[in-house]
């Protein structure tokens, strides 16, 4: 194992979580543990398999389970997978999909100034701009990219502005500035998302709950193993004591690839 098979094992995951309906926070946070146990096993010379088992598929949809948005069943090929050609196409398809809108809207912009009509216009515009704020919060449902929203919040703005009678030119000023500010504003949402670490994620759902010792614990000679549930984990003890094995254990942390627990039957 090096570092760019952990790297792509970290990409796939995480690219699988978003496509399968984990939260945005919850998915950095688990990108960030699992990084974290990945790095130990680098350096203590273990497998991919010591952290994930033997399938990336199982262990990836295993955390997704209990934290998505949505009941349904995913592919990980189909995911991970996914064809390079397919999505540049889609995102090709995204940009031509609002420049062709705005392509219109200049179309007719043009078409009123050839006519002399701009002042007549301003009914249509009214529609113009609550159509385009209406398609525009459509397609970023369906492509739930923060690409859209921005242009659609923008449309929406200068859509009032039409409707109380301000002038157009003041219109296309606004759905600029209010686009860009959105723009600048969701990155830094979307950035400070992504940083957020949430309890209670990945390996850290063990925090507070109880187990038995399968091998003595000996943080010293960094041996124990522990069963959670249905899992097992390595584990260290929080005072530095040793725990024999058939003890009964609370896990209090987690380091690492390691759960950190106390005895609970003195």
């Amino acid at each position: 194992m090096d570092t760019a098979d952990t790297a792509r094992l970290i990409a796939d995951c995480e690219k699988y979580w978003r496509s399968t309906g984990v939260p945005r926070r919850q998915v950095a946070s688990m990108r960030n543990e699992l990084r974290q146990h990945l790095d130990e096993a680098l350096a203590e010379g273990r497998s991919i398999n010591s952290v994930v088992g033997p399938s990336p598929a199982a262990f990836a949809e295993s955390w997704a389970a209990e934290h998505r948005d949505l009941d349904a069943n995913h592919a990980w090929e189909a995911i991970v997978e996914r064809d390079p050609e397919a999505e540049k196409e889609r995102r090709f398809a995204l940009i031509s999909y609002v420049l062709g809108g705005l392509a219109i809207v200049g179309g007719v912009i043009t078409g009123s100034l050839i006519r002399g009509e701009t002042s007549v216009d301003d009914d249509i515009w009214r529609w113009v701009w609550t159509i385009f704020a209406v398609g525009f919060g459509i397609g970023e449902i369906f492509t739930a990219a923060f690409f859209l929203l921005p242009f659609a919040i923008g449309a929406a703005a200068a859509a009032v502005l039409a409707w109380i009678g301000v002038g157009l030119i003041a219109q296309w000023f606004v759905f600029f500035g209010v686009s860009l500010i959105a723009f600048a504003y969701l990155r830094r949402f979307i950035v400070a998302q992504d940083a957020l670490e949430q309890p209670r994620v990945g390996a850290n759902r063990w925090i507070g709950m109880e187990g038995m010792v399968l091998q003595d614990i000996d943080n010293d000679e960094a041996v124990g193993m522990v069963r959670v549930e249905s899992e097992e984990w390595r584990a260290i003890s929080d005072d530095g004591h040793g725990i024999t094995a058939g003890s009964r254990i609370r896990v209090v942390d987690v380091r690492g690839a390691r759960l950190v627990v106390t005895p609970t039957d003195h």
